[in-house]
């Protein structure tokens, strides 16, 4: 299932894919002849402002976007695939990992997982990047509170690490 695309300088594509057919999409890619040149440089992910239908009160849009941005070294062009999902917009379900076809997406997809929540399946490497292990709060989502919930600070006199719950005084 093909989206939509676009080109811009003649040297970006833009490519809309649903999450289903990505995987096949950057099979195609990598096996294609035309694109056999292409390397994979980074994944990256944000998410766009919820829209609510004021009188069904439910979401109308895709809030998460994921982006892989490919590389072709023989033509120089770069090629931008945009992965939506607009089935269950507000939940972060499992894309096929592309691993096996790139190598080095095993660690992008690892930040992307960690920082963003998103769930890859076929990922073997589950080990945290950034956060402490068994952390899955997902920082760089909209929804994660700018104050955060614990603060750490060390003790001089008990020489210990304490922990307690921020509180904001007004």
């Amino acid at each position: 299932m093909y989206l939509d695309h676009s080109v811009r300088d003649q040297k970006d594509v833009f490519v809309v894919v649903p999450k289903n057919v990505l995987y096949f999409t950057v099979l195609h890619i990598r096996l294609s002849s035309l694109f056999s040149t292409s390397q994979l440089v980074d994944i990256f992910a944000y998410e766009l402002p919820v829209l609510l239908d004021s009188k069904i009160q439910t979401l109308t849009s895709s809030n998460a976007i994921l982006v892989y941005n490919f590389h072709n070294l023989t033509f120089h062009e770069r090629f931008f695939f945009f992965c939506v999902d607009f089935i269950t917009p507000s939940n972060y379900a499992s894309i096929n990992s592309i691993r096996e076809l790139y190598p080095n997406a095993w660690w992008l997809e690892r930040e992307v997982s960690e920082l963003h929540g998103y769930c890859f399946s076929n990922k073997k490497d589950l080990r945290n990047l950034m956060l402490q292990y068994g952390d899955t709060s997902a920082p760089f989502r909209k929804a994660y509170p700018s104050l955060g919930t614990r603060e750490f600070f060390y003790d001089t006199v008990n020489d210990q690490l304490v922990q307690r719950t921020v509180t904001t005084q007004l």
